[in-house]
């Protein structure tokens, strides 16, 4: 695919880590641009394809996966996107919830995109910046779940988020750490989406 190549739309949709707190708002667009990661990955894209990507950010901070389904559905009626990129869980983590039943809701969403005719681009939950066994046990878990049941679907690819974020010891590494340890820098972000490109969009249009 050259430069001629029309428009690509791709939804970012989830939670704070999608809308790009604490930098940015996509409800308003205020605040700095290059806080969220879609910024990042529409640039990358551009210069190492010359494509044009019209990222569409549908991050809603502090909002559980489970309540994600009527938000995703409402969304994709409004467009049709080639590729959609689905993170969330961190907050249902946060919440006590258990990994069998947050796997099973980011299942639905990726089901849905795929039922619909686009690509999707699942995610690990990235790291948190401060030691806390209970949480961390719970999200080892959730990653290892969406690692082998992302392999089960065809238009699918996983993104290990976890990984391109953390440090040594499996906290978020403190370059991309905003500052209380569960959200982006903005070299955060950058490293989100150039990873969300190389490993997930970029292989997905090929």
């Amino acid at each position: 695919m050259g430069k001629s190549e029309a428009v690509i739309r791709v939804l970012g949709f989830g939670d704070s880590l999608t809308a790009g707190t604490p930098g940015y708002d996509p409800l308003d667009h205020s605040g700095d641009e290059k806080s969220q990661y879609g910024y990042w990955l529409v640039r990358v894209a551009s210069k190492e394809r010359g494509l044009h990507i019209d990222f569409d950010n549908q991050g809603e901070p502090g909002e559980l996966v489970r309540h994600m389904l009527p938000r995703l559905k409402k969304a994709m009626n409004v467009g049709s996107y080639r590729a959609v990129i689905i993170l969330g869980g961190s907050n249902d983590i946060g919440w006590g919830g258990d990994s069998r039943t947050i796997c099973t809701y980011v299942e639905s969403l990726w089901e849905h995109a795929l039922d619909r005719g686009s690509r999707v681009v699942g995610c690990t939950v990235p790291p948190i910046g401060f030691e806390y066994p209970g949480l961390q046990e719970t999200q080892a878990r959730l990653n290892e779940m969406i690692r082998t049941s992302g392999k089960e679907y065809d238009g699918l690819v996983v993104v290990d988020l976890f990984n391109s974020l953390s440090d040594e010891q499996g906290l978020l590494a403190p370059e991309f750490d905003s500052g209380d340890g569960l959200h982006l820098s903005v070299e955060g972000y950058k490293r989100m989406g150039e990873s969300i490109w190389q490993s997930g969009v970029k292989v997905l249009l090929e």
